[in-house]
């Protein structure tokens, strides 16, 4: 889905007391941690941002076994804010302070990576998961599942389960999952057909 190639980048190997200072606040470091980090960062990157390339083969080696291109895509999509086709070191703290042990371990594990997840597929950022938006997570996630393609047809097509998900998670029946509603372990706890592949 779509070209792994990265646009033109400019490097930025540097960080402003502006920018950090926003980091501590945002994600609650020290500057010290923040120096730390951008300097591993930097080790890692030496030109200060991950191109799509290389942060599809990093995800690669997380799930060696799946088809990882589409969920990558939106991912990445996600994280470069500034739409300049590469990850920076800020775009990249957003992500991994997510999934932070310890952000993990206050929040839930589950609710954390759902909340990742409908940031994730949130396309158009107005707090809704519309129908639209909740097909090419269904895809992603049967691709991280490792579903194989003739399995995924009838009650298990893309399509039935966009309807499966609606019909269990939209409370207001307004055909579309506010984060509310796809963050409530509860309904996911009746949707038994496909919350599975979150809660085991």
């Amino acid at each position: 889905m779509g070209s792994r190639k990265s646009k033109h980048i400019i490097p930025s190997t540097s960080l402003t007391d502006e920018q950090i200072n926003k980091m501590c606040q945002q994600l609650h470091l020290s500057t010290e941690e923040i120096r730390q980090r951008h300097s591993d960062f930097i080790h890692q990157y030496p030109h200060g941002f991950i191109t799509r390339e290389q942060f599809f083969d990093s995800l690669n080696e997380v799930w060696p076994e799946t088809h990882i291109d589409k969920f990558a895509s939106h991912l990445f999509v996600t994280l470069d804010r500034d739409r300049n086709g590469g990850i920076d070191f800020m775009e990249y703290m957003m992500l991994t302070s997510k999934l932070d042990s310890d952000h993990m371990n206050v929040n839930n594990d589950e609710n954390a990576y759902l909340e990742l997840l409908f940031d994730i597929f949130d396309r158009n950022h107005n707090g809704y998961l519309e129908k639209r938006e909740l097909k090419p997570l269904v895809e992603s996630i049967y691709d991280l599942a490792g579903l194989p393609e003739d399995e995924r047809h009838g009650v298990n097509s893309s399509h039935a389960q966009v309807k499966y998900l609606l019909n269990k998670l939209d409370k207001n029946g307004d055909k579309r999952l506010s984060k509310q509603e796809f963050l409530n372990e509860e309904n996911w706890n009746r949707a038994e057909q496909f919350g599975g592949l979150f809660f085991n």
